[in-house]
């Protein structure tokens, strides 16, 4: 028995939107959608000037680093592409020579660090 016709007087739009959830009254998935949105009504009423605020920040943060890796990585495979051979064990070890390298191993094995402590 469909929803529409239990209803007194016959409203079209009302029948034609009954007929589109229909399928997800039967399956019983309108219950997730009424679900989501109170979901989504709860995080409206948490959501003050200052949280809104700090995942504003987060946000931000997290393009920063994203758009920071895309960079070196982008850079660092130009450089490779640029050189003509692989660069030998000795050209690798060489690297450590410079300081941007090893300010970036340095950065490497301080989040391995902290990650390990966290374990």
């Amino acid at each position: 028995m469909d929803v529409a016709d239990t209803l007194p007087g016959h409203n079209a739009g009302l029948e034609a939107l009954l007929t589109k959830l229909q399928p997800l009254l039967d399956s019983g998935r309108m219950d997730n959608v009424v679900d989501v949105l109170a979901l989504v009504s709860d995080l409206v009423d948490m959501l003050d000037g200052a949280m809104v605020e700090k995942l504003a920040l987060l946000f931000e943060q997290a393009t920063a680093v994203s758009w920071n890796v895309g960079n070196a990585a982008r850079m660092a495979t130009a450089q490779t592409q640029a050189e003509e051979t692989p660069p030998s064990l000795y050209g690798l070890l060489s690297l450590l020579r410079e300081p941007d390298t090893r300010r970036g191993v340095a950065l490497v094995l301080r989040t391995l660090n902290v990650l390990g402590r966290q374990l």
